[in-house]
């Protein structure tokens, strides 16, 4: 598999990385539903959610003698593919065809395929109605936007979709342009954070549970690696691996690695920024808007994972795998890797590697644009279905039953509710189970049970963190890149070229200043100068 050409930079995901495409004021995808759903455009994320009432009674039922509508709908697993899909489709057509005379047919493609097949059903003509963004490669929001590969669906949504935007208020203005929404945001935690996750079994045989859990420093991080390198049990793992399939190993911007405590820490907002080269403070203090690679944070963070490198904490092969952290875990390659997570993050981590994770905290991130667009449920331009898709996603963001199937399968086959939380049916866990994926991914997160490690009440608890966050100063802000075009496809591909190597801690002394003088000579100013011109618009239209 051709590795991605976006990379990104500085700490965190899941897949964690950022994203958001065009600005308030020009085109962000081609207009084929000109109709308005009364949004207002630069405003804060609301919070106030759609109770779920069982049922998708405000998605309006097509008539029982009109012909079944079929949609496929496109996804992607995380972890391995799942066993079991066929039945969890099943069950979902015993509702949808019921409801809202739809048929789904769902297709998951694996993570390190997901960029290479969507474009290929795009081109191609292939059939597809409804699908995921990731925050990473070319499937991600901002490139598909910016490419206008979406459908508007601003009057469907008015029309099929109100339980949509009820749901997810304010954070329909990140995906809106010109009053033409062309995306819906998965209405989930949008606290972020950066966290390390390491094995829970290493550290308990090693003793060294408690000081890990209780760690705020990197030099105490790096007590641990050494304590792993050295132990004759454990010192065949790797104590770092890459976050993603890109060979990052630190997918987040901002100061990190640069500072030793933890309560230093603190990271960009990258308004948007795809490739990742755009770095502005969020609490907007200055309005300056940076390049993210030529930030004395960033010379640190490479300096420090050489440092890691040559001491034999990083995977050697973490620059060239076409693996992603949570697959290196559960096949015994790796003991820790960096990601971006909200509340609730060692359940969700655990189911995806297998074993039980322990996460610990490094930095909270304000909400930002970039963080309502990482993942969003888009109508692309080739679809033959709109209104049923639509339809379908109004299910997805209101109806407990449609959540709980796509996040964690067939109650009874893949999970039994004790205690008002999912767990594993007696007999089963993450390597034997039929089906089971992200509950991040899909329309409504806080629909979802909370899983096996959360109370029961950890739904409720995540909203309120959601509504007492802080808010980046550029929330709302996105940037038209059409006239940066060139330039952000030629970085990308010196990205591609030096980012791994660079973010691995392998490249040698002198490879950042040769990076960032091939940025510079492809035009990463030009691309630096464009978002200040239209943050600068922005701040103005503001006051």
């Amino acid at each position: 598999m051709k590795k991605s050409n976006i990379i990104s930079m500085s700490m965190a995901l899941m897949l964690g990385v950022s994203l958001v495409a065009g600005c308030g004021n020009s085109e962000g995808g081609q207009s084929q539903d000109a109709g308005a759903a009364g949004t207002k455009s630069n405003t804060s994320v609301g919070t106030e959610g759609n109770e779920d009432t069982g049922s998708s009674s405000s998605a309006a039922a097509s008539s029982s003698d009109e012909d079944m509508a079929e949609i496929k709908m496109v996804y992607m697993p995380l972890g391995s593919m799942p066993k079991g899909l066929q039945e969890v489709e099943d069950a979902i057509n015993e509702i949808t065809e019921a409801e809202i005379n739809t048929h789904v047919d769902i297709e998951m493609i694996e993570s390190g395929s997901y960029d290479q097949q969507i474009g290929l059903m795009m081109s191609s003509g292939e059939k597809l109605d409804l699908m995921l963004t990731l925050p990473i490669g070319s499937s991600s929001y901002n490139n598909m936007a910016n490419q206008k590969q979406f459908m508007d669906i601003s009057s469907l949504l008015s029309e099929y979709g109100q339980g949509v935007l009820d749901t997810v208020g304010n954070l329909i203005e990140a995906t809106t342009v010109d009053g033409k929404i062309y995306a819906v945001p998965t209405y989930r935690t949008l606290v972020t954070s950066a966290y390390i996750v390491m094995r829970t079994d290493v550290l308990e045989d090693l003793g060294l549970l408690e000081k890990a859990q209780n760690m705020t420093s990197f030099t105490e991080y790096e007590e641990i690696l050494e304590a792993i390198k050295n132990s004759d049990k454990w010192g065949n793992l790797a104590g770092i691996v890459n976050s993603d399939v890109d060979g990052l190993c630190l997918p987040l911007a901002g100061s990190y690695l640069g500072v030793d405590n933890f309560s230093d820490a603190s990271s960009y907002d990258q308004l948007g920024d795809l490739n990742k080269i755009i770095a502005v403070d969020p609490s907007g203090s200055d309005d300056t808007v940076k390049m993210n690679f030529a930030t004395e944070e960033y010379k640190a963070m490479i300096d420090k994972m050489h440092d890691w490198y040559e001491k034999g904490y990083v995977y050697k092969d973490a620059a060239t795998t076409e693996d992603p952290a949570e697959v290196l875990i559960k096949n015994n390659v790796g003991f820790s890797y960096f990601v971006e997570g909200e509340i609730g993050i060692e359940a969700s981590k655990t189911a995806a590697c297998g074993m039980p994770m322990t996460c610990v905290k490094i930095e909270t991130h304000p909400i930002s644009t970039s963080s309502c667009t990482k993942f969003v449920w888009a109508v692309p331009n080739n679809a033959t279905e709109p209104e049923a898709a639509v339809k379908f996603m109004n299910m997805m963001y209101t109806d407990s039953r449609i959540e709980n199937l796509l996040v964690w399968g067939i109650e009874g086959r893949d999970y039994q509710v004790k205690d008002g939380v999912a767990t594993f049916v007696d007999g089963q866990d993450a390597n034997s189970v039929a089906y089971q994926t992200a509950d991040f991914m899909f329309g409504n997160q806080f629909l979802a049970l909370p899983w096996e490690g959360q109370s029961a009440d950890f739904r409720d608890i995540a909203k309120e963190e959601m509504d007492s966050a802080s808010e980046s100063k550029y929330l709302g802000f996105s940037c038209d890149t059409s006239n940066i075009q060139n330039q952000l496809s030629a970085i990308a591909n010196v990205i591609a070229e030096y980012g791994p190597s660079l973010e691995s801690g392998i490249a040698e002394e002198g490879t950042l200043d040769e990076f960032i003088e091939k940025l510079n000579s492809v035009g990463a100013q030009d691309i630096v100068d464009e978002y200040q011109t239209q943050l600068n618009e922005w701040l103005a239209n503001q006051q």
